[in-house]
């Protein structure tokens, strides 16, 4: 993702860009359809608390989240869902003619495009890309129209592959067993019959959807069969012409979204017009592929069919990637899944036992494989993307901050302690550190313990050391060293390997592009993330020199938030403008406190008082300060804009401080614990929210 460097130095303009990588229902728009977008809409912003508008009020315009969160409140007080950046609202209304059916309030301060409702109307007829995608999405919602709050809560997953087929069943019934027990919600599995495969012969009677339409109700329920793993299963027949229509197929969906939270659909890998239907019936296609193409052609040509043809936005598909064997392909280059041509969401782990045709056989008296092995890889594999689904994914954003950083490791110990779940880290330069060692194995104890070994003595020579001076003018310090130590407790540990999910961020010298590493060797990203301008060396990757991911994303909220987390907490250890105010008095106060105790000393302890205040001082302003000094000034206010889209944001800051004091690793670990203490209650409310 490309971002000015310097933008945050300008004044506002009239007329800025959309920023159309942060607003998928734009990515797949040319420049004069973005152009014609733009004269459109209008900023508007909203502080926390701040009603856009009542359910029951008129439609009187279209909203595109560009900062912050919404809640979508319905009829009885209830929040339905949370809405982030890149989410929109208002367009139900405006198509189907009605009033609001929900309430939207500003869960903290925001900004959102708005598109009056004539000027929404003429785009629709203007851009029939955005007609389709914004037709689909409202499909399955129409079945709401009849119910009384009038809200569509129901979910619909349309699962497709490319020779994974044995992969997506057994996906299909580990996701829809999550659901169901640990995530509490109404699921039904629709099995779909292959025209070449009896794919789900050993259930029992199957739905012919010519018949659908004639059944009662009572009749489609005898049809659907109770699992052990909780959720229900529907057989249905071949989607053949003579085996119903695509009018059957909306009817049916229609009816089970009236039952259930989540309708996944497992699709055979033939496609007809009914196929295409149950396809665009969907809220989102999960595409499996085995490892072994995640680099074919037919591949991308389905993806960009899924888009192209049917409106899917980049954020509605998840590529998910099967390993064919034991720790898949993954090799140690150090690379980024998600934002390469082939945008992979996850990865699911290779589990032997699953994958022979006997054992991914349906079997509906066995309790599926992720109840049985809650805690082996593919099930947390399987657990992310359910929580996903559910919307109760628990993010923490762990920002730059060099020694200031340490009080995260205070965040983790209460996180810890309080047993709060935490999904997927995010993390730039110290943040990244921190996070990839503590999703490592490496507990908040051993972190704490880390950080308490770097004294005066030996912290410099542990981190960095003379023989890791470097040329200047690439960068004072190769880096090799931090490498080395981190090594001690990270090995030759990959992405895959690691307990949860983290992506770490880089920057691009040349460029200013943000570069999000997921994949290979987690040592080599961490080096990339803390590159330090002119601190450390640019880190070489293909043709690109990489610096200090705080300098472009230095509060990486909004990775998480394009892995859909909606619940996000982000730990700012950047000083604001009052904070340097207040470090620079106290260093004042403290230079003065040793000039009036020095002055009562004889003349020799006077002079050599005086010669070291005068060489402090002239110290003071040294390169190194000059540097970090002036990063962090910048990068402090783009993560204050970072921070308008988190749910907590922990800000824990110490006046008596130095971004180099990476020997008083107690005091920030201290300070991480309180100010996280300050905010448990509204942390804790946060991940009970909805869950």
């Amino acid at each position: 993702m490309t971002l000015n460097f310097f933008q945050f130095w300008k004044k506002s303009e009239p007329k800025s860009k959309l920023p159309v990588l942060e607003i998928p229902i734009f990515s797949s728009l040319g420049p004069a359809e973005i152009e014609l977008i733009e004269s459109k809409i209008r900023r508007v912003e909203y502080k926390k608390g701040d009603i856009v508008y009542r359910i029951g009020e008129k439609p009187e315009a279209f909203y595109i989240i560009l900062l912050g969160r919404f809640r979508v409140i319905g009829p009885k007080g209830e929040t339905i869902t949370v809405l982030g950046q890149g989410d929109y609202f208002g367009e139900t209304s405006i198509l189907l003619g009605r009033n609001h059916s929900a309430t939207i309030e500003a869960k903290n301060d925001g900004l959102v495009f708005k598109i009056e409702k004539k000027d929404f109307q003429d785009l629709l007829t203007s851009l029939p890309s955005l007609s389709l995608h914004l037709s689909r999405t409202l499909g399955h919602r129409l079945t709401a129209a009849g119910k009384r709050d009038g809200i569509s809560k129901t979910k619909i997953i349309a699962l497709c592959d490319y020779e994974a087929d044995v992969q997506k069943n057994v996906f299909a019934i580990n996701l829809a067993a999550f659901l169901a027990t640990q995530g509490k919600r109404k699921t039904i599995f629709l099995g779909f019959e292959s025209r070449n495969e009896n794919r789900f012969s050993a259930q029992g009677e199957k739905l012919v959807l010519r018949d659908f339409q004639t059944a009662t109700s009572d009749g489609i329920q005898k049809l659907i069969q109770e699992q052990k793993g909780g959720f229900h299963f529907l057989r249905i027949g071949s989607l053949g012409a003579k085996e119903g229509s695509e009018a059957d197929v909306a009817s049916l969906v229609g009816f089970l979204s009236d039952r259930y939270d989540f309708i996944i659909l497992d699709l055979p890998p033939e496609y007809d017009d009914i196929g295409i239907k149950a396809i665009q019936q969907s809220d989102q296609i999960y595409f499996l592929v085995g490892e072994e193409n995640r680099t074919s052609l037919k591949a991308l040509s389905f993806l960009r069919e899924f888009r192209t043809s049917f409106g899917f936005t980049r954020d509605e598909i998840r590529f998910i990637l099967c390993e064919d064997r034991e720790g898949g392909f993954e090799d140690n280059k150090t690379t980024s899944l998600y934002q390469s041509n082939y945008p992979i969401f996850s990865v699911l782990p290779y589990e032997e036992v699953l994958y022979s045709r006997s054992s991914a056989a349906f079997k509906k008296d066995e309790l599926p494989f992720v109840l049985l092995n809650p805690d082996n890889s593919y099930s947390k594999a399987i657990r992310f993307l359910a929580r996903e689904l559910m919307g109760t994914l628990v993010g923490l954003a762990l920002g730059s901050g060099a020694a200031f950083g340490f009080a995260h490791v205070g965040v983790l110990k209460v996180l810890e302690r309080e047993q709060i779940p935490v999904d997927i880290i995010a993390g730039s330069s110290i943040g990244a550190l921190i996070g990839s060692m503590w999703a490592g194995g490496v507990d908040s104890k051993a972190l704490e313990q880390i950080a308490l070994d770097l004294d005066k003595k030996t912290a410099f020579f542990k981190l960095i050391g003379f023989q890791d001076i470097s040329v200047a003018h690439h960068g004072f310090f190769k880096g090799d060293q931090v490498c080395r130590f981190l090594r001690n407790y990270l090995g030759q540990k990959t992405f895959r390997k690691l307990n949860l999910p983290v992506k770490i961020v880089a920057c691009n010298l040349f460029t200013g592009e943000e570069l999000i590493f997921d994949e290979g060797d987690v040592v080599e990203a961490i080096r990339a993330s803390i590159s330090i301008p002119g601190i450390f060396r640019p880190v070489n990757y293909g043709n690109q020199h990489l610096i200090d991911g705080g300098v472009i994303d230095p509060l990486p909220v909004k990775v998480l938030a394009r892995y859909g987390v909606k619940k996000i907490i982000a730990v700012n250890v950047l000083s604001a403008p009052n904070d340097h105010m207040q470090r620079y008095e106290f260093y004042m106060a403290k230079k003065k406190k040793l000039k009036e105790l020095f002055s009562k000393k004889n003349f020799f302890v006077r002079t050599f008082a005086s010669l070291r205040l005068r060489f402090e001082e002239r110290f003071h302003a040294n390169i190194f300060n000059v540097l970090m000094n002036t990063i962090q000034f910048l990068e402090y206010g783009i993560a204050e804009s970072s921070a308008a889209s988190a749910d907590v944001v922990i800000h824990p800051i110490l006046p008596d401080s130095h971004w180099a004091e990476f020997y008083s690793g107690a005091k920030f670990i201290r300070r991480g614990e309180e100010k996280t203490m300050e905010q448990l209650d509204e942390i804790k409310k946060l991940v009970e929210e909805g869950s």
